[in-house]
């Protein structure tokens, strides 16, 4: 994907990011600053792009004239400075400057939200490092670096006594030089905070657990109705995936 204004020596616009500083907005009204032949840039976006494990969102960009154009994945370009908005059909004439409501595919979105969470809580009940990640609408995985078995219907029944505490999703900001004063913070193997200017987000949940993360997340584990591991596989003599899924339907009108 090769964006007009991405080129040359004019300088680049960072895409401002709302669905970091508040993942509950569904719809936008926002403009087109950027076109190539299969995607668009918007000034401001909700649209969660795809990172740390959790796919980017889909949705619609509807322009004043009230065609939609359908958005069938959201990615960072490369940089991480812009978001691209990748559209299932190309547009057929130039789009920069025009004004569009973006929406986001909500509940596909909140699933995600709740399985992200989720995910954080089954970090605080193992005790090992991660070394991969994957979320997808229908379930969420983690492998572990641990040796030992994990007991499938312990872990549900811990993490559904965590999701009953109902306890608080807070986000604060760090530094990368404050983040690696504490290497505990940091879960994933091999990922240590990285050397930024910028402000790195941690997520805290209660008194649970606290690490670096950049998705998309509920304000608090009682939103999620239920869940459940599904399985743990054996992967590696010291690999254990875990997989877990939402048992109901969790919703969140505001």
């Amino acid at each position: 994907m090769s964006f007009v204004r991405s080129r040359g020596a004019m300088t680049i616009v960072p895409t401002i990011k709302l669905f970091e500083t508040d993942a509950y907005v569904r719809e936008l009204e926002t403009t087109i600053v950027d076109q190539s032949e299969d995607g668009v840039c918007l000034e401001t976006t909700i649209f969660y792009a795809e990172s740390g494990g959790q796919p980017g969102d889909v949705g619609e960009l509807v322009l004043d004239d009230g065609v939609p154009l359908l958005v069938t994945n959201t990615q960072y370009i490369p940089g991480r400075l812009r978001v691209a908005h990748r559209l299932a059909a190309p547009p057929g004439r130039s789009l920069i400057g025009a004004k569009v409501l973006a929406r986001i595919d909500w509940e596909r979105r909140y699933r995600l939200m709740c399985l992200h969470t989720s995910l954080h809580l089954l970090c605080s009940l193992v005790d090992a490092p991660v070394t991969g990640c994957a979320i997808y609408p229908e379930y969420g995985r983690l492998d572990f670096d641990i040796e030992a078995t994990l007991d499938r219907q312990r872990l549900t029944d811990s993490l559904n006594a965590l999701i009953r505490r109902d306890l608080a999703v807070e986000i604060q900001y760090r530094t990368a030089e404050e983040m690696s004063a504490e290497p505990s913070l940091v879960r994933t193997v091999q990922a240590p905070p990285p050397r930024t200017d910028r402000q790195l987000r941690l997520v805290s949940i209660g008194d649970v657990d606290r690490q670096p993360c950049g998705g998309t997340h509920v304000r608090s584990t009682g939103e999620i109705a239920g869940l459940a591991v599904t399985s743990v596989e054996k992967k590696g003599r010291r690999n254990r995936r875990v997989k877990i899924a939402l048992t109901a339907a969790s919703e969140r009108s505001t």
